[in-house]
């Protein structure tokens, strides 16, 4: 079968879609773009978004609560809010390190999370979600 075209880029929907690796090195993205019906939120970046929730075992599906534009003191204030104790971090295309932000957000509480530090549109971005399932 001939490639799939370059998959649209655009803003972040409800759901993000994070490849597994093999998928991103077989050059795969596009099909799952594709299959979800979603699209990029930024063109260099394997982050699938869309607003329609999609299973599939190639990837892992978050469904996102809030977009932030990347800022340590508001990411911190939304999580002393939500009362997160426990952080997962991702990130694709930031230089931030994942054990230095959640050792500066001194979380406590009862809830988790799972932040993406990634670019939208070419913009450093925070996603703030939960896994899907």
């Amino acid at each position: 079968p001939a490639p799939l075209p370059a998959p649209p880029v655009g803003p972040v929907g409800r759901y993000l879609y994070e490849p597994d690796g093999a998928v991103i090195r077989a050059h795969l993205v596009a099909d799952i773009v594709e299959r979800c019906g979603g699209r990029l939120v930024d063109e260099t970046i394997a982050y699938v978004t869309s607003d329609v929730p999609y299973s599939s075992p190639y990837v892992s599906g978050y469904e996102i609560t809030d977009q932030l534009s990347f800022n340590m003191k508001k990411l911190k204030a939304l999580l002393r809010e939500r009362q997160v104790g426990v952080l997962t971090v991702k990130k694709r295309g930031s230089a931030v390190e994942p054990e230095e932000l959640r050792r500066r957000m001194k979380l406590s509480g009862p809830n988790s999370a799972t932040v993406f530090l990634t670019r939208v549109a070419g913009a450093p971005t925070m996603l703030i979600g939960h896994p899907l399932g």
